[in-house]
């Protein structure tokens, strides 16, 4: 199954004003500093964090790199030395919520991959509805080590990377991050307040015995090690979140297994918001379940040709699938 990244188009301006009691330490107002345009980020947005902010705080940030915004409205600002700010705006909280746990399951699988110890830490950034601090991935000379810091604000994602490269007069990293973090919130008091989509609840269910070969599921995070799993054990059962702005569209719903050989039998079946939207019955050595979703026009019932969702069939002499919910 083809791995399938959304793009979708977040149809609302976020404009930044004066917070109430304005802005300490002399900082410029937020109408100063670039914000979303017509509610997507850009590349602009990467002026955020400026060489000061990190000089303040001992940090030798070294020339900015590249910034690209990608198609799922999310900006990459890469510099020297693996310093790194990334924003990532979803269409609404409750899919940020679900992309952000995802992406700090990842973060701890790339850890243990790389046979690296967590130092973990989280709720360190006041202004967020959750944070984390760690060590990171990503440069090669370890000493001193690479750290980053994830937060979430509504339906905004902020990621910062500090480098292996240390200032002379450079506080501890997990202090640097920490405001640095503040700072970003503080420039973009509204960003990610407010949903401009529709949630959709989306599970995946694959029944059969034994262990599978593999799975693998549109996941709509666009992760590395996302929607994929190696010899899992069945039956299995996955729920993911995402969200669908006004008149986007957003990759179907799929599902793919693969038994443990020729003559193994599997099925599958994926559901969207409670109601069976397809299904593959119990047949030898793989099975695919695909359907498109509600679209942003028609999030109520609609399928993502604006027609309503029809139950799954599983075929003229099969049984309908029963999934034992034994969890992941």
């Amino acid at each position: 199954m083809r791995r399938v990244v959304f793009a979708f188009l977040v149809a609302l301006a976020l404009a930044g004003c004066d917070p109430v009691g304005g802005w300490a330490g002399g900082e410029q107002p937020p109408v100063s500093w670039p914000q979303p345009a017509a509610g997507r980020l850009t590349s602009d947005m990467c002026r955020l964090l400026t060489k000061a902010d990190y000089t303040r705080l001992g940090h030798v940030r070294q020339p900015n790199m590249w910034g690209t915004v990608a198609g799922n409205n999310s900006l990459d600002c890469q510099y020297r030395a693996n310093d790194e700010l990334t924003l990532t705006l979803t269409p609404t909280a409750e899919y940020a919520k679900y992309v952000f746990a995802t992406g700090l399951e990842e973060h701890r699988g790339d850890l243990a991959r790389a046979h690296l110890t967590s130092d973990l830490a989280d709720d360190l950034v006041g202004p967020a509805d959750e944070s984390w601090y760690d060590r990171a991935l990503g440069s090669t000379d370890p000493t001193p080590e690479p750290h980053e810091i994830r937060l979430r604000r509504g339906a905004l994602i902020v990621g910062i990377v500090l480098g292996g490269v240390r200032g002379r007069t450079e506080k501890d990293p997990r202090q640097v991050l920490t405001e640095l973090s503040n700072l970003v919130l503080r420039r973009l008091p509204h960003v990610g307040a407010q949903d401009v989509g529709t949630d959709h609840k989306i599970e995946y269910e694959v029944v059969g015995s034994g262990r599978a070969a593999t799975l693998e599921w549109e996941d709509y995070t666009g992760f590395k090690h996302g929607g994929f799993l190696s010899k899992p054990r069945l039956p299995w059962v996955r729920t993911v979140q995402m969200a669908v702005p006004p008149g986007a569209r957003a990759p179907d719903a799929s599902l793919s297994v693969r038994a443990s050989s020729r003559n193994a039998k599997v099925g599958c079946q994926v559901t969207v918001d409670g109601t069976p939207v397809a299904a593959d019955g119990m047949r030898k050595g793989y099975a695919h379940c695909e359907s498109p979703l509600p679209d942003g026009a028609d999030s109520s019932d609609g399928g993502g040709d604006g027609s309503p969702a029809q139950p799954a069939s599983t075929g003229p002499h099969e049984p309908p699938l029963v999934v034992a919910r034994t969890g992941f």
